[in-house]
């Protein structure tokens, strides 16, 4: 039996019992040339960056397997986890993954999607990982581009600062109406809650950008841990690390909006708005697209299905890009940084990092400013920020914005609810040619094909880059042997995904620890199923070899063997094992609605110019004032709305 793995220099965070029940359960899930020291010690640092009750809660896990209770339940013999063999121990995480009981479901994704990120994305003193020989990734480019134009950012502010407008956040909607506001000659300052980083300090390291770039380094989930939210928490927000698609508000989809925001409209009289914003970022499809996506058009062109090619906030990608979630460091995305950003402080706005905005001040009827959470980078020192403005926009994004609402005492009856999230789940396809899914301009075609199936709900088909770490996380575990194949495999594999229009909602809850609740709604859920069976055509049109869904115990089906009984059959294996929390795996990048935007304050939260019904000096710039989920990559949607909401209120 292999010895059980434990940090060579623990961090002091962990106990000596959760260290080593720790290193028992990367020793049982990841494969035997993982570097566990590297990755243990990485899986460390992580939770120190956790909101402590996500870190208790992991915590507490590692003691639950450390006493006999759950394994004499699971394996039949009640000692710590850490003293079973290697093999009771994977058959136990077997059994946790596939339990009928949801928490021990969730208690294993909890554990394999930490470890096994970090046993391909953390790397040792010389920058590497040694699965990526397994798996035939090259790492980050060695190649940099000469120095590109950084922010100026004000790194020390006093404690009390005056403005015209302040803003909570620095990505679509905040970006935008600090360059509007700043152009209109009003004193902007700009509040963003995450670091700032520029293309200078983009590793192309998984392990690093994502803790450092995402919410809650990128371990935001459902309270289920049935999906994974990707949000950006960053200099630029989710500007900087999505994959730039700007997809205009298709017009039926306005129209409903219209029909549920009380009238607003969002067709006619957003269109200038969509215009401007289009013109500052200097849409352009790619020149070409990369394998993973040449997957997607070549089978959806061969069944005689649309294809339509995104148009995309970057220039100049190409073949060795493919890093975008992970930060531009070529200069060739224009995030708000690039565009917005650098408008607003040329026109002398002041931009402030590392300051997570707490409340509103108010008074009367009005806003007179924020209260924030400045931590100073240099010292790790947090201290309180007043800013006094008679203007206030809250682009926190659909997750934080009403929370703020909340902790200031301007919690609306829909705030926080309504909340959608384009539900997502993938299709692995296996080629015989090699694919490498992590090179190439990302996201560049997508489909219609399951996108109306019932009153404009449905699901877009898309591709998706993938790196190692991401992969590790969401393919399916049935055991080490198995996992690792899947791996090894990684480079001849293209990522597909159905990105679903939800109709069902869930809920942002507004106290201190900001609870997302959310569970897929039958309606929606059945629609994802429908085009992740359609996706098993297109991979099979395309030339894949076989595929694989993200179900905990996968559904797998050779091209070889698809006849069109084993075709039925596999489609309604698809449909039997369905979408249940933890079953199969589920993503958002997009979160929408919790301050929905309705002409009737008793209907919504914000009106048709984003102003928080009841009170003065209070806008809202971001997602969450969208009243239905979109059905399309939101960013553009968002942006034109801020347009204009700014442009409304900047000339007052």
């Amino acid at each position: 039996m292999k010895a059980v793995l434990a940090p060579a220099r623990p961090a002091g965070l962990l106990t000596k019992s959760e260290r080593l029940t720790l290193g028992a359960v990367f020793d049982t899930l990841a494969p035997p040339e993982a570097d566990g020291a590297c990755a243990l010690a990485a899986i460390e640092r992580k939770l120190a960056l956790l909101r402590p009750e996500r870190c208790a809660q992991f915590r507490w896990l590692l003691r639950g397997l450390s006493g006999p209770f759950l394994t004499a339940a699971l394996s039949g013999r009640a000692v710590a986890f850490a003293r079973l063999t290697w093999e009771e121990r994977e058959r136990m995480l077997q059994r946790m993954a596939t339990s009928h009981i949801p928490n021990l479901r969730a208690a294993f994704q909890a554990l394999k999607r930490m470890c096994l990120f970090m046993a391909y994305a953390a790397l040792d003193e010389r920058g590497r990982n040694p699965l990526w020989q397994h798996v035939g990734y090259p790492g980050p480019r060695t190649d940099r581009p000469a120095p590109l134009e950084t922010l100026r950012l004000q790194s020390h502010p006093a404690d009390e600062l005056h403005a015209d407008v302040v803003i909570a956040g620095s990505g679509a909607g905040g970006g935008v109406s600090a360059a509007l506001f700043a152009q209109a000659g009003k004193r902007v300052l700009v509040l963003e809650a995450g670091p700032h980083r520029e293309a200078r300090d983009f590793t192309q390291r998984e392990a690093e950008m994502m803790s450092s770039l995402y919410l809650d380094a990128a371990s935001t989930t459902t309270d289920d841990l049935a999906i994974s939210l990707l949000a950006g928490s960053c200099l630029g927000g989710g500007t900087t690390i999505n994959s730039g698609a700007c997809i205009g508000l298709p017009p039926e989809i306005a129209a409903q909006w219209s029909a549920a925001a009380g009238g607003i409209d969002f067709n006619g009289t957003l269109t200038p708005h969509v215009a401007a914003v289009s013109e500052r970022l200097g849409l352009e499809t790619a020149a070409h697209h990369n394998a993973n996506n040449s997957v997607l058009v070549a089978g959806c062109r061969r069944l005689g299905w649309h294809v339509g090619y995104l148009q995309r906030n970057a220039r100049g990608c190409g073949e060795g890009c493919g890093y975008c979630g992970l930060g531009c460091v070529y200069g060739c995305k224009r995030s708000t940084p690039a565009t917005y950003l650098h408008d607003a402080v040329a026109f002398g706005a002041t931009l402030v990092a590392g300051a997570r905005v707490r409340r509103v001040l108010h008074d009367g009827g009005s806003a007179r400013g924020v209260e924030a959470e400045f931590r100073d980078s240099t010292t790790g020192v947090s201290r309180t920020l007043l800013v006094r403005a008679p203007q206030v926009v809250l682009a926190a994004g659909a997750l934080r914005t009403p929370g703020i609402l909340a902790r200031s005492g301007l919690a609306r009856e829909h705030a926080g609810r309504h909340l959608r999230l384009h539900p997502t789940t993938a299709l692995a396809s296996l080629f015989d040619e090699e694919i490498a899914l992590w090179h190439g301009p990302m996201q560049t075609a997508y489909s219609d094909r399951f996108a109306d199936l019932h009153d404009h709900y449905g699901a877009r088909l898309e591709a998706v880059p993938v790196h190692p770490g991401q992969g590790a996380f969401a393919l399916p575990w049935q055991g080490r042997r198995q996992h690792a194949a899947l791996l090894r495999q990684a480079g001849h594999l293209a990522a597909l995904i159905a990105l679903t229009r939800d109709r069902g909602e869930g809920f942002v809850s507004g106290s201190e620890s900001e609870r997302i609740h959310y569970r897929l709604h039958p309606y929606d859920g059945t629609h994802m199923l429908a085009a992740l069976d359609g996706l098993v055509d297109a991979a099979f049109a395309a030339g894949a070899r076989s595929v694989l869904t993200l179900h905990a115990v996968p559904l797998t089906l050779e091209r070889a063997a698809a006849s069109a009984r084993k075709r039925a059959e596999f489609r309604a294996a698809i449909f039997a094992a369905g979408s249940q929390p933890n079953r199969l795996g589920i993503y958002s990048a997009h979160q929408m609605g919790t301050c929905r935007m309705h002409r009737d304050r008793r209907k919504g939260v914000v009106d048709e110019h984003g102003a928080v019904h009841g009170m003065r000096g209070l806008i809202v710039a971001d997602g969450s004032v969208f009243p239905l989920a979109s059905g399309v990559n939101p960013m553009l949607t968002i942006m034109a709305l801020a347009h204009r909401s700014a442009s409304f209120y900047a000339k007052a």
